[in-house]
């Protein structure tokens, strides 16, 4: 993979992609770990949180046919057999960008952890290097105080944060917190949301089975589905 990219040129506008920006930026020693760890973050949480998100939408009519209308009016010009969405169709398709990120607020990890590198004062208690703290976006995206409605799935929600500066909503911290947030971010946002408005547009979806509940047993990353989740299809 890495040499396959080492190989490749820019394309004629002289853009290039992630990998080749990587071996560009990173020594050789590291290469072959930022390339294995780039894999796993880009498929990692990105296709279960994609997952959900498709299977929200079609579990709510309604947003179904709110999110519909939106990608056949930015779409409405593609041919469905060979389409391409570009950074300026995923702006104008906010309304499936807040359907992703009310997904994540509902299906984000149990438990973020991390190690205390030198003394840390909380109110009167002082955390020593090497214990390790833990955050839960679960129950912190649970908390009424600031979403209201805390287990319904409310993409409108998402209309009071300031997405165009990228800034969420206060009490989200499904990728971290702080300046020490997830780097990959904005990249895995970007992917769901031209995967979930490419696969909506393409096809026609009748959910066969109810919404599954999230599994118990996955306490770090993306929450997995516990039971099936059947879909009819046809191409549009």
């Amino acid at each position: 993979m890495i040499i396959k990219a080492e190989g490749n040129k820019p394309t004629e506008a002289g853009t290039k992609t992630l990998l080749q920006h990587l071996v560009t930026t990173i020594t050789d020693k590291f290469l072959p770990n930022y390339g294995l760890l780039m894999l796993w973050a880009s498929l990692a949480n990105a296709i279960p949180m994609t997952f959900w998100a498709i299977a929200f939408i079609l579990a709510n009519p309604s947003v179904y046919q709110t999110a519909m209308e939106q990608i056949n009016t930015v779409l409405k010009n593609q041919d469905t057999e060979r389409t391409s969405v570009m950074a300026a169709d995923l702006q104008q398709l906010s309304y499936v960008k807040w359907c992703i990120l009310e997904t994540i607020r509902l299906r984000a990890p149990g438990a973020i952890t991390r190690r205390v590198v030198r003394p840390l004062k909380i109110q009167n208690y002082i955390i020593p290097p090497g214990d390790l703290l833990m955050m839960s976006p679960f129950w912190a995206h649970r908390n009424p105080q600031y979403f209201p409605d805390p287990e319904e799935f409310k993409p409108e929600r998402w209309e009071k944060a300031d997405l165009v500066k990228n800034v969420f909503l206060e009490g989200f911290v499904a990728f971290g917190g702080g300046r020490n947030q997830c780097p990959g971010r904005w990249y895995a946002l970007m992917e769901i949301h031209m995967f979930v408005s490419l696969i909506l547009y393409k096809y026609e979806f009748t959910l066969l089975d109810p919404l599954p509940n999230p599994s118990s047993l996955h306490l770090v990353g993306t929450q997995q589905p516990d039971g099936p989740c059947r879909v009819q299809y046809r191409h549009r």
